[in-house]
């Protein structure tokens, strides 16, 4: 470079400019887009069947929905129990029991694939707000909501998912852990507490303090732990969320570009850190990611703690995607032999935070206005020297 600029003097320090910040932009998304390709797999998953899991779990108990404490929230883990039990007896199911300001909660998991050491655990929460806090009638705001995309659609990813995986599990190299929280959505936003003195996160925090209870950290280790929050509404669109591990994350979303969903995977992406599930499992030095939506300002999807987080605003494309996309990700990855030919970014141990598309164009703007006064700026030196060229020749000519 300093080579290039000494045979290159007119070269200035406003075009030096646009080339340093031209590179860190390109480099910004090169970082997010790893090269990769996925394996050439049939995908099952069907958005219709998730669909239909989003529509029992909000009508199991249209009073409380499935608040913790609630028969509702003891319905919906039966109804997971039930699910699980229709695909195998063989599956363990774990109740992981706890309480919060004394109201008895409870975790799910079921295991598949036992007999693998390396573990892979896919998470949602199922837990609904106790009230609906930012609804836009402030008289409604005492009731509890649906909650079918925040958190039904991901729990009814899981289980249309678990079927799916079910049908290949012998050839899956892992052990898989299908992971429901109860207790994530109660704590305080803009309206006020869920419920009154609750923190957010407060089943997978308790999970993972008593994480030694369900395995066996002697003989099994975890793998990576992707989280599904809010991955069924209308107009789907994932950001990049900070706390996540980057190589994870950034691993989904280009498996979900390959599969052609370059809107719901975008490469320009918002950025922002979200305190959820993920957070206590990255915490204990486990690769995690969470696929999330911007849920604080997002007009495409206004319904956040909201009455109208029903089954309206939920679409069976934006389940299929998100299910294709992490049925796609375990099949790169552990699927044997294909996993063997597939490039990943495991052990998926590089973390780095992306720049947020708000700032990929600002810098983008901000080299283009660069580049346009380095140019003005060449144009008038250009002109000068010709000029003063001029004024020698005519005395030369003089002379």
């Amino acid at each position: 470079m300093v080579a290039w600029l000494q045979n290159n003097p007119k070269i200035n320090i406003n075009s030096v400019g646009f080339i340093i910040f031209f590179l860190l932009t390109c480099g910004a998304i090169l970082i997010t887009a790893p090269n990769i390709q996925n394996s050439k797999i049939t995908l099952s998953f069907n958005g219709n069947e998730a669909l239909n899991h989003v529509s029992v779990q909000i009508s199991l108990n249209t009073t409380h929905y499935r608040t913790p404490g609630t028969k509702g929230r003891q319905d919906c883990a039966n109804y997971f129990v039930n699910e699980f039990q229709d695909i195998s007896l063989n599956i363990t199911q774990i109740f992981h029991n706890f309480s919060v300001n004394s109201i008895s909660c409870q975790n799910v998991l079921f295991k598949m694939n036992e007999n693998k050491n390396n573990i892979v655990i896919l998470a949602a929460h199922y837990d609904s707000r106790a009230k609906a806090t930012k609804d836009p009638d402030l008289n409604l705001r005492n009731n509890p909501i649906p909650g079918a995309n925040d958190g039904a659609s991901g729990c009814a990813v899981l289980l249309e998912l678990a079927e799916r995986l079910y049908q290949r599990l012998n050839t899956l190299g892992c052990q898989l852990w299908f992971l429901f929280f109860d207790a994530e959505d109660q704590g305080e936003d803009s309206g006020g507490y869920g419920l009154n003195g609750w923190d957010w996160c407060e089943g997978s925090n308790k999970f993972v303090e008593d994480l030694s209870l369900f395995y066996d950290s002697t003989e099994e280790t975890f793998e990576c732990m992707i989280l599904l929050d809010m991955v069924g509404g209308t107009n789907l669109q994932f950001i990049a969320e900070q706390y996540s591990t980057s190589s994870l994350l950034d691993e989904l979303f280009e498996i979900g570009r390959q599969l052609g969903y370059t809107y719901q995977f975008p490469l320009l992406r918002t950025s922002s850190s979200i305190t959820d599930d993920h957070i206590a499992f990255i915490d204990r030095g486990i690769p995690s990611a969470d696929l999330i939506i911007n849920f604080w300002d997002n007009p495409l999807w206004p319904y956040h703690h909201t009455l109208n987080d029903d089954i309206n605003s939920i679409s069976s494309y934006s389940l299929e995607v998100t299910g294709k996309t992490l049925e796609q990700f375990i099949y790169n990855n552990y699927l044997i032999p294909e996993s063997l030919k597939y490039s990943s970014n495991a052990p998926w141990l590089f973390d780095m935070n992306a720049m947020d598309s708000t700032i990929v164009i600002l810098l983008l703007v901000m080299g283009f206005i660069l580049a346009l006064l380095g140019l003005g700026s060449y144009l008038i030196k250009q002109r000068k020297d010709k000029k003063s060229q001029v004024q020698i020749d005519s005395s030369t000519k003089k002379a």
